[in-house]
């Protein structure tokens, strides 16, 4: 079973956690301590990591990773859910996340999740110190994703 824990505590032991899906740390930096953090729980075990950013009546999943050893067991697809139930339960019209041009099997897997494109932020990745190179291939635009979610009747 995996659920989300907040973290109240220090944010920085999660750094390399939050590396892992953005490789720039001066980026990470930025935005470390903005919104609630989560941690990952996988049967009582940290796996991983969320951050979610509140952006008027969205909430946006601006960082998630697994630690390696981690993935391609369903537990990234879990955390979906359970940041789908959350952006319901805080009152969001929708969950957004964005990811590189350059990761195709990431866009994949948030679209196998429910979440359809909705946008691209053009040249957001030429803004980063360092290029962001996957399997040879130089991100440069962000691809912007959603869920919308229905309001529940209260």
């Amino acid at each position: 079973m995996v659920t989300l824990e907040k973290i109240e505590s220090s944010r920085e032991r999660f750094m390399p956690l939050l590396l892992e899906a953005d490789e720039a740390e001066v980026v990470v930096r930025a935005y470390i301590d903005e919104g609630d953090l989560y941690a990952v729980m996988s049967d009582a075990v940290e796996v991983g990591v969320v951050l979610f950013i509140r952006d008027g009546d969205d909430l946006e999943i601006k960082n998630l990773a697994l630690a390696p050893e981690h993935r391609g067991r369903g537990i990234g697809t879990a955390v979906l859910g359970a940041a789908t139930d959350l952006a319901r339960r805080t009152g969001a019209s929708r969950l957004i996340v964005g990811t590189s041009d350059s990761t195709p099997g990431t866009i994949r897997f948030y679209e196998r999740a429910g979440f359809r494109r909705y946008g691209v932020r053009e040249g957001f990745f030429d803004a980063y110190p360092e290029p962001i190179w996957t399997d040879g291939v130089r991100a440069r635009d962000m691809v912007m994703l959603e869920i919308p979610l229905a309001v529940e009747p209260t």
